[in-house]
């Protein structure tokens, strides 16, 4: 395999043009607690400070901070975050600016913006000498697809990115066992890319995982030789794990793998791992005003989410942490945080554990706004209803019954932000029911159930003056 070469800051700064977008103010980022006494004047960190991982299996050395590539800007018309509508010249300035600092791996997906994250990606990578970066892509599993189909959608992704090989390739989202046999093994598709590897259009192979505990031990059970994984870890997770919220079915019955089982099970593999959703769909980078004191008050300079990120790079076997990143704010935030990387204490530890019991709701949803469930037929933003009502829910800013003293300004200003945030057609009493985004789910949420709850619970607020 080449060795990655590493391009001169220079170059990659020239590339990247006129550097970072303003705007934090601007984007109102600087309201939602997620850069909290960060200094503007910060110097920009070193390509060379980026902190990064060996592949013990074949010396690839990777980022630690992976680029998700799922969540692009987007253009003023977009009606969905992760819509087609891609703003294509700040996409390419987010992954100039990346590779410019020493990020150096890219995770994208066939599904991701309606197929236009490749093109975009491919586009951004082209411009680059192709042993600069990792490439990563992932194989539809929710599309049930035969081996002709297989064939036709990894031609697709070649073309798509511009690319002849793909440096890391994934069986996309595995979440039981009999899809994995009916699409790999049934199908032939797990032969196919065997022998695409053998070809070498596929260096490494693996999969993204948001399964039961019955998956994962019948992937780990395979005689497959798996180069890595692609898993979900983040501190709430394993510090707190999953609890069903009272009072109401969250989770479809389906539970996922519970963290700190799947952690232990990976790391007896060996097999490398690389990490998606560390800030929990973004809800670690804005915690509560109580959580966030906590933390600053140990590390006053540094991001909600710099916090979340330095944990997850103390799980072992971690080769890369992927996030996406829509603004160059967020990009900036990230690089600071990784370049270098400070290793992560028993104190802020202690710090973490506390912060985290202020921060935890049993009412919240856990939704990651991954968008797997858009589109929905009816037209219902699944997404930014669950992200209203959770952002609601963490600054304490749910109406507590018509006698509480508050209960005025809460209900005035959950129904404000409600309106402004989904449109009147896209909410939850448009939802009918039919229950097709369900097994969509990577996190199992009972979706029909929780938008009755919503729809039925705005409806009180509306009349209940």
């Amino acid at each position: 395999m080449d060795k990655k070469k590493t391009l001169s800051r220079r170059t990659l700064l020239k590339v990247a043009g006129a550097g970072a977008l303003g705007g934090a103010v601007a984007l109102g980022l600087d309201k939602l607690g997620v850069f909290p006494g960060q200094n503007p004047q910060r110097p920009e960190p070193a390509a060379e400070a980026m902190a990064r991982r060996r592949n013990p299996g074949n010396g690839d050395d990777i980022s630690l901070l992976g680029y998700g590539c799922m969540r692009l800007p987007m253009l003023p018309r977009a009606i969905a975050p992760n819509g087609p509508e891609i703003d294509e010249a700040a996409a390419l300035r987010l992954i100039d600016h990346a590779m410019a600092h020493g990020v150096n791996y890219f995770d994208t997906a066939y599904p991701y913006h309606k197929g236009m994250s490749e093109v975009v990606v491919g586009k951004a990578l082209s411009r680059y000498p192709r042993n600069s970066f990792y490439l990563a892509d992932k194989m539809p599993t929710f599309l049930n697809p035969d081996l002709a189909a297989a064939k036709e959608i990894f031609a697709t992704q070649l073309e798509r990115c511009q690319v002849e090989y793909f440096d890391y390739y994934l069986l996309h989202n595995i979440q039981t066992a009999a899809a994995y046999r009916k699409v790999y093994e049934e199908n032939g598709v797990l032969d196919f890319l065997l022998r695409e590897k053998a070809a070498g259009r596929i260096r490494n192979l693996g999969w993204s995982f948001h399964g039961d505990k019955e998956a994962l031990e019948y992937l780990l059970s395979r005689d497959t030789r798996w180069d890595f994984a692609l898993v979900q870890f983040n501190y709430h997770d394993i510090l707190h794990g999953y609890a069903a919220r009272p009072g109401g079915g969250r989770s479809t019955g389906a539970e996922p793998a519970p963290s700190l089982w799947l952690m232990e099970k990976m790391v007896a593999s060996g097999i490398p791992m690389m990490l998606m959703e560390p800030l929990l769909g973004g809800r670690l980078a804005r915690l509560n005003k109580k959580t966030l004191a906590i933390l600053q008050a140990e590390r006053p300079q540094a991001s909600a989410a710099s916090w979340a990120f330095r944990y997850a790079a103390s799980l072992p076997n971690v080769l890369t942490i992927l996030t996406g990143m829509t603004y160059m704010e967020h990009l900036q935030d990230n690089l600071h945080t990784f370049c270098p990387l400070e290793p992560f204490s028993e104190k802020d530890l202690a710090a973490l554990k506390k912060a985290l019991d202020g921060f935890l709701s049993q009412e919240n949803i856990r939704c990651t706004a991954c968008g797997y469930c858009m589109p929905c037929p009816y037209g219902v933003d699944i997404p930014a209803l669950f992200t209203h009502y959770n952002r609601c829910v963490d600054d304490e800013h749910i109406p507590r019954g018509a006698r509480n003293a508050e209960y005025d300004r809460a209900r005035r200003a959950f129904l404000v932000g409600y309106d402004r945030s989904v449109p009147e057609l896209r909410q939850a009493g448009r939802c009918t029911g039919c229950a097709k985004c369900i097994p969509l789910c990577p996190q199992k949420i009972d979706i029909v159930q929780e938008m009755a709850r919503i729809g039925k619970f705005v409806e009180t607020l509306k009349t209940q003056v």
